[in-house]
This record gives C-alpha cells, structure tokens and sequence, in this order.
C-alpha cells in the first residue's frame, strides 16, 4: 500500500506538466500571432504612407491628349528666344518657325507613320513594347536611363521639372503604367513618334524627315526609316552634323534588325540604299553664341526645346546690334574692304591708320558688372561670319592688372618704383623691344613692360598670385613661369575675361553667376523659370579695386571709364578689356591687328553699350590717399626731382622718405668734374643726376644715361694774399677739439670778417663760427671752432667784407676726426 501514493503522485506531477507545457505553447503562438500581425499591420501602413508620399503631387496623365493630341492636327509652337524686352525674336529652336504637324499610327489616313519606322523604332528603343506593363524594372537605380517608351513619356512631359533621383525613377514608372493601361500601347507609340528627338531641334518624325530628306514621313523608305530611328538613338549623330557616322549607324542598325522587324531581302535591299540628304539650311539665328550661352544655362532644357515655351533672355538687341556692326566693319577695314551694307554703325569707329590688308577675327562680350546680366556677346566672327561657340583664348597682358593687384595687396603701390630693364635669367623682351629704366608701376601696368611685371610677380610669389585671381574666376592650370601663365597653354574667355574685369567695375563685388537667362513661361503664359536676385560676394576690398580703377582709368574714352590694351606674348593675338561702373566690356581680336584699331574698335562698343546709360564713377572711397611725389620713384620731392605727380595710396602706405633718385651735383662747365670751393663761382652750375642701384647700371651705360662724375675739380688753393689767409690749420689737416684758428684778416677799407665752415668738397651750405669780427687780424688767432660733433672732410672759410661792400674769401680743406 505504501507503493500506491506514489504512483499517483508520479502520474498527477506528470499531468501537471503536459497542462504547463501546452498553455506555454499556445500562449507563445497567441504572442507569435501578434507579433506577425503587429508588423503586417505596420508594413501595410508604412506602404501606404511610402506610396502616399510617393505619388504626392504626382502629375496627372490626363494633361498628355492636351499636349499630343492637338484637334487641328498640328502640335504646340516650337520654342523661341526673345531678347530682354520680349520684341524681337532672337533664335527658334526649331528647323521650321511653324507647329509641328501630327502624323496619326493609322494606316488608313491619307498620311501616316510608316510601318517600317514603327517596327525599327521598337527594335531599338523598346523591343518587349508589347509583353511588359509600361515600364521595367532595369535602370531604376539610373534615373538617366528609360527603358520604355512609356517612361520616356513620362520622363519627359511629366516629371521634367523634378531632379533625378531614386523617388522620380519610381513615379516615373508607376506613371509609365498608368499611362498604358488609360491610353494604350498604339497611342504611346504614336506619342513617342511624334515627339521624339532628331537632333538640330527637330522633334517627331515628320519634322526630322523634311529636314533630313526633304520629304514627308509617310515617304520614307527602309534605309532612310532605319537612319531616322537610328538618330533617335543618339540625336547628335545626324545627316547634317555627322552624314558618315549617320549612315554607318544605319547600316549596323540594319544588321542588327530582329527578323519581325523587317523582311531579309528587304534588309539586303535597304543596305544597297543610296542616302540623298536635304542640303543643310542656312542659320539665321542673330546671335548664335549668345544663343548657345543661354540655352547651355537652362533648366530642363531637353523638355523646353521640345517646344512650347518663350525664352526671355538679357540680350539688348540694340547693343548686340551695334557691337556686332562694329566687329564686322573693323574687320571688313583691316582687310581691305568696303564697310559693309548690311549694317549701320550709330557709333563712331575711328579710322585706320595706313597698312596691310589683315585676315583677323574678332570677339566681344559686353554685361553688366552689377548683376551678371550678358547684355551683348558676339562670338568669334571671321569674314561677316559668327562662330555659335565663344572659345578661349591665351590672357597673354590681360593678366597684369591681377599681378599688381597682388603686390598692392602686400604694401606696393601704384606709384612704386619698379625697373624695365632686361632680366639676366629671362629670355622675354618688351612687345617694342624697348626698356623705359625706373617707372612707376603704374606707368609699367598700364605700358605692358614685362620685366616689371615678371619682378613683382616674383618678389609676390607665383602661389600669391594665383590665389589673388582664383576668386575672379580665373582659373589657372599652366603655371610653371612668368611666361607660361601669360602665353601657355591657359586659355580664356572674353566672357570670363569680361566678369573678372567687371570685379573692379563693382568696386571689388564679383556676381556669382553670369546669365543670359531672365525667364522662361510657356505659351499658356504659365511661369516655367524665373531669374532670382544674383548672389554676390566680396572678392577684393573697396580700397585696393580703387587703386586699379585709378590706373586703369582712360580719359581719352569720353566717360569715367577704364581700358587696359593686352596682348600675347607673340603679339598675334590682341585684347582691349575695360569698364564703366556699370559695364564690362572683353574685346578679342587676332591676325596682328594693331593697338590703334583694337582701342578705336573697344571705344566704338563703349559708345554703344553707354547710350542711355548716365555716366557714373568711382568715388574715392576711406582709406586712400592722394599725395604729391616724386615720379617716377614714388618718394616724397626733394629740390632736384623733376617731375611731380598725384599719387593714390593706401592709408598707411604712404611714402615718409624723400626721393633718393635724383640727386643735385655741383659741377664745373668746362671740364665736367665735380666743383670745389676752389672752383671759381662763374664756372659752377648744378647738374641733376639719376642714381641708379647696382643691378641695373649695365642697363644705364647701354643706355647712355648720364652719370655723375666721380672725380672733383682742381683742389689747388688760390694764393694766399696779404692780409687774407688761413695759416693754421693747413690744407687737409686733420683736426678734432677745440681748433685755433690763425691767419690774417685785414686790408685797406676793411669792415670786419668772419669763419664758417661746409661740409664736403663743396659745400651748399655755411655754418658761421662764433660772431662777426670788427677787428683786423694779421697772422694772430681768428677765432676757435669747435668740432667735438664733427667727423669728415670740411672747408674752412673766411670772408672778408670791406667797407665799399667788396668781399673776398680763402678757404682750406680739412679733415675733422675723433
């Protein structure tokens, strides 16, 4: 019996387990359940939200038959260029300035797209066009790429004004579905036919086919269908820019081509195909360089060329007018020729001085310093004809006035004595192949001297230099030496030579960026674009952009207006770069033209770039100074400087020695020595030297300056006379202390006399020892001279006055030691 109560106990411990195990189980799979539904729950509201944010502001298809299904079978205006007041049209962007037709995909109307274009078109561009929804999931993480037809409705007419990203690449594909299921996969096609890129602006088929072949598009054959697919492919490599790549690409297309997208002996046939290309067009854009600035500066720029759109630019139409007029007519002069018919100069343009005919070119950009605007630009002409693209050009001078900038910005000035004279370790030479010796850096700037340049370039360092211009926007690769910074193989812009210049014009304020654009709208007058305020910043300060107005400054332009002529180091290549306060003006030009006719042609544009414009300048602003010196050392005026000139200066860099330059001698006429006070007066005059340091004195004697003699006049005393004469101390004695002085000073009719003494061998100015004596001396003591804070050559004189007001003197030479 005592076996029995265990059992039981055994088998209820057993049964109590099996009960705690089984509510353990279900109470996990109870918290397993929730937790599943828990996070179903979250993830369906988290796709919601994700797809709610996603397609927020989502672009609606509806808006598609407005822009591509036009009732009167022509598509919107193709997109044009207006200058700044929106009078005058400036470009189309388009080969016809007319709608675009719409060619229908049904081949029952009288004209439709070709089979053939359609079948080539899918092979190339969306080959599972029937067996995917709209859209493929290739690329979606390369926003650039659209794999399907419909996406690249969407992309382009729907989501052109997003940025691309990972969020546009989905909306691109869910609007790519919706698009396909409410409009059909015919429709699409059709859309995309008539709306695809051609190149040259031409878009949709029909467009590209009349420009091409001069056709319309139900005409094609296959080879010119495969050539027009093909160049929707790849728009720049079309019949007019590309013929030979164009037709390659055509011939590998038809290689390429799927069975159901052509028959074989159609193919074969189509290869021996013999392309007859429209002859191209001639532009009649009126400022195609401008053109291409401002378009370059778009937004969106694939969906506004599409059409549709008014472009307001910054162009003056009158001013791009003129400079135009002035380039064509400098250059029809240069080489020889009549003025030209087409236009009429209201400027005037200086005449030419007497030379050979010259086949140049030319360039101008003029804008506005304030706020960036491009109010003119004129791309590189040559022979009446305009270049649409603004090239680069060597600085060569032009980057001077930055070089000097930098030495005003660490203590020179423009009136610091800099020297052009040839460099030992250089091999450059002046454009004149003449040296002007010691200048002002002024003079030197403005002169185009190298030399100078080249010294304060180094004395400022090459690192200096290119960091003063980095925030002009000059930036700078080839930069081993003086020469290659100028003349290498850096090339720059009118337009950015015109913005860097246009710093000093706004006072040291550079507009961060140049535009050509104010506004695009659509022809809706919906606002697409609009131009903000410009960005500015302070490159350099008030004070230091004043300096280089100052010496920029030309008064000879009619207005306060500066101009710095520029040139290559070759002299084939010439710049006349200038400003008012409210224009900066870069004028380019080659072929050797001479400085007459780059200046006359710069001061034609600033004639015209001015009109209207109230003339305004530059107030010296705190912190410059303008004091008198002496030119060209840039130092306080002594007696024998000899010229005089108002200088600008920072404050606290003003000069505080006297010039050192020139200095005065005393000079016997006859024999060209230095005079002593034994010289006889009448053959003294005063001679001014320049004196110059030893670096350069090679330079001096291949000059033939004039140098001072080294050598004094007869030191040989006159003879002593009776009652006139200094016994003690004797010619060139030496003597310190307290000296007694003996001789005689008496005559018939004496008065009284004196001593005094002079520095040097002849001295400009007398000290008097002690007091006139009344008393005539013979061979006693005159008088005592103290020479305890002397030390050097003296003369000792003494004067003697009668009473009929006769004077006579004798002087000796000493020297005073310690």
């Amino acid at each position: 019996m005592s076996t029995l109560p265990i059992l039981q106990r055994r088998r209820e411990r057993r049964l109590q387990h099996a009960r705690s195990s089984g509510q353990r189980l279900t109470r996990t799979g109870l918290g397993c359940g929730l937790l599943f539904s828990s996070l179903l729950g979250l993830g369906i509201v988290a796709f919601a939200l994700g797809y709610a944010s996603l397609t927020a502001d989502l672009p609606s298809v509806e808006s598609l038959p407005t822009l591509l299904d036009p009732p009167n079978g022509l598509l919107y205006q193709p997109t044009r260029l207006y200058d700044q007041t929106g009078e005058h049209v400036l470009a189309v962007l388009s080969p016809f300035d007319e709608p675009r037709s719409y060619v229908p995909l049904d081949s029952s109307a009288p004209e439709h797209l070709p089979d053939s274009l359609v079948r080539i078109t899918l092979a190339l561009a969306d080959p599972d066009f029937y067996n995917h929804s709209g859209y493929d999931w290739r690329g979606w993480n390369e926003p650039e790429i659209h794999p399907t037809l419909a996406q690249k409705l969407a992309a382009d007419l729907l989501l052109w004004q997003e940025p691309p990203s990972l969020r546009r690449a989905l909306r691109e594909r869910i609007l790519a579905a919706q698009i396909t299921t409410r409009f059909g996969r015919e429709k699409i096609l059709e859309w995309h036919l008539n709306t695809a890129d051609y190149g040259r602006h031409a878009y949709g088929a029909d467009a590209a086919a009349r420009l091409y072949f001069d056709k319309p598009v139900h005409t094609l054959n296959l080879a010119e269908a495969t050539l027009l697919a093909s160049v929707s492919q790849s728009p720049a490599i079309n019949p007019l820019d590309a013929p030979q790549a164009a037709i390659q690409r055509a011939h590998e297309t038809l290689d390429t081509l799927p069975a159901w997208a052509a028959a074989s002996q159609d193919v074969e046939s189509a290869r021996q195909q013999v392309f007859t290309f429209a002859p191209a067009t001639p532009e009649t854009n009126f400022a195609p360089a401008f053109t291409t600035l401002a378009l370059s500066q778009l937004e969106h720029r694939a969906r506004i060329e599409r059409g549709g759109m008014e472009i307001l630019t910054s162009l003056d139409y009158t001013l791009q007018q003129q400079t135009r007029c002035a380039l064509q007519t400098q250059l029809a002069r240069l080489a020889g020729d009549d003025d030209p018919l087409d236009c009429i100069l209201s400027v005037e343009l200086a005449p030419l001085p007497p030379g050979e005919p010259l086949d140049g070119a030319a360039s101008a950009v003029v804008l506005n310093p304030l706020d960036g605007r491009v109010l003119a630009l004129v791309g590189e002409m040559h022979q009446e004809t305009e270049s649409a693209i603004l090239t680069g050009h060597r600085p060569g001078t032009g980057l001077l006035p930055f070089i000097y900038l930098t030495g005003f910005s660490r203590g020179l000035s423009p009136a610091s004595l800099v020297w052009d004279v040839p460099q030992a370790d250089s091999s450059l030479s002046n454009l004149d192949d003449i040296y002007h010796g010691p200048v002002r850096a002024r003079v030197a700037l403005t002169g185009d001297y190298l030399a100078p340049a080249q010294s304060v370039l180094e004395q400022m360092g090459l690192a200096a230099v290119l960091q003063t211009m980095s925030p002009f926007g000059l930036q700078l690769s080839d930069t081993g030496n003086f020469a290659a910074l100028l003349d290498g193989q850096n090339l720059v812009s009118p337009l950015a030579m015109a913005r860097a210049y246009g710093v000093f014009a706004a006072n040291g304020v550079l507009v961060e960026q140049t535009s050509a654009l104010l506004s695009v709208r659509s022809i809706e007058e919906v606002m697409v674009w609009e131009k903000l305020p410009s960005q500015v910043s302070a490159v350099v300060s008030p004070q230091l952009s004043y300096l280089v107005n100052h010496v920029l400054a030309n008064d000879s332009l009619g207005r306060p207006a500066t101009l710095k002529l520029a040139r290559s180091l070759d002299g084939a290549e010439a710049w006349a770069l200038g400003y008012t306060p409210t224009r900066s003006i870069a004028l380019w030009m080659d072929g050797g033209a001479n400085p007459r006719a780059v200046s006359g042609l710069f001061s034609a544009i600033l004639q015209a770039a001015s009109q209207g414009e109230t003339p305004g300048r530059w107030e010296r602003p705190p912190g410059v100074s303008l004091i008198q010196v002496c030119d060209p050392s840039g130092l306080l005026p002594t007696q024998a400087c000899p010229n005089l000139v108002s200088e600008v200066f920072l404050s606290g860099y003003e000069p505080v020695q006297a010039d050192t330059l020139y200095k005065a001698y005393a000079i016997n006429r006859e024999t060209g020595l230095l005079a002593t006070v034994f010289t006889p007066p009448e053959l003294v005059e005063e001679r001014i030297f320049m004196l110059v340091p030893p670096e350069v004195q090679l330079w001096a004697a291949a000059s033939g300056l004039a140098v001072p003699p080294t050598t004094y006049d007869s030191l040989q005393a006159p003879p002593a006379r009776e009652g006139l004469e200094i016994t003690s101390p004797a010619t060139f004695a030496q003597i310190s202390g307290q000296v007694t002085i003996r001789g005689s000073a008496a005559g018939e009719g004496f008065a009284y006399y004196r001593l005094q003494y002079g520095q040097g061998l002849s001295p400009t100015t007398w000290v008097l020892i002690g007091e006139n004596a009344t008393s005539p001396i013979t061979d006693g003591i005159l008088g005592v001279w103290d020479t305890v804070d002397l030390q050097g050559l003296y003369a000792l004189q003494l004067v003697l006055i009668y009473e009929d007001g006769r004077i006579e003197s004798t002087t000796v030479q000493v020297e005073v030691t310690e």
